[in-house]
């Protein structure tokens, strides 16, 4: 039995996702650090046609990815589908953050996603189609003033997805970058930034919206999806204009 494996997703766009998922049809592994968040998940989603299944884990635990395979062969659980979402992010000066946050956003948005892709593709069946999702950003298009790290984790995410895509794409792997704007979901709660909300509400997209694209985009075989025609502009417009413009431009959107 096929199963799509969700990291972070007992809130924001994974949980949107594995709302999404759950209303395809598709059986879930879900994990997450909070058991009773996971619990509450499995509770709403499941039904007679799908199986849900939880493992609360925290990623920053050295080999956790490989605790979370061990599980799934122990519970007979193919896992089909990897959807790498798990992430975090701080909002302001570089300097005024303490370095331990920075490196944990680094280890969180980068070695975790490579780790747990690594151990999916050691661990799931390289005779039928596998898929993987990661969930990006609009922000690994260009360096982002008060959010350095977290924009320049995106970057390596979206680089290392499009490698990873023209590698494995004889292998019947599908590899997307899901890549949405400013996203109603707690990462803001977390990253402390309710006035940026509040001053770009206009181009604000929903959790399930973003979830959707997401899900169609893999399932599709799209190398990269950009919920939402703004951030599609941007996107581009990114990659047309010097950085000497760019940048200042990002810093201005996050300025509050």
């Amino acid at each position: 039995m096929n199963y799509t494996l969700i990291t972070g997703a007992s809130k924001g766009i994974g949980k949107a996702i594995a709302i999404e998922a759950a209303s395809r049809g598709m059986n879930l592994l879900l994990v997450a650090r909070s058991k009773d968040l996971l619990e509450k998940l499995a509770a709403e989603i499941s039904n007679s046609q799908i199986s849900v299944k939880i493992f609360a884990a925290d990623l920053f635990e050295p080999g956790i990815a490989d605790k979370i395979f061990e599980f799934t062969k122990a519970n007979s659980i193919n896992v089909n589908m990897l959807v790498n979402n798990a992430g975090m992010g701080y909002y302001g000066n570089f300097e005024d953050c303490p370095l331990s946050k920075h490196l944990e956003i680094m280890h969180l948005n980068m070695d975790a996603c490579v780790t747990m892709a690594y151990t999916f593709l050691k661990n799931s069946d390289a005779k039928q189609r596998r898929y993987m999702l990661n969930t990006v950003s609009t922000g690994a298009y260009q360096p982002v003033p008060t959010m350095a790290i977290y924009s320049a984790t995106k970057s390596f995410m979206l680089s290392f997805s499009r490698a990873l895509r023209e590698e494995l794409k004889k292998k019947n792997v599908y590899v997307t970058a899901l890549c949405p704007g400013g996203t109603y979901s707690e990462f803001f709660d977390a990253a402390q930034m309710a006035k940026v909300i509040e001053k770009n509400a206009k181009f604000m997209m929903t959790a399930d919206k973003v979830a959707k694209i997401g899900l169609q985009a893999v399932m599709k075989n799209k190398s990269v999806a950009i919920p939402g025609f703004a951030n599609k502009v941007g996107a581009l417009a990114s990659k047309l204009t010097p950085h000497d413009i760019v940048v200042p431009m990002a810093g201005n959107i996050f300025k509050v």
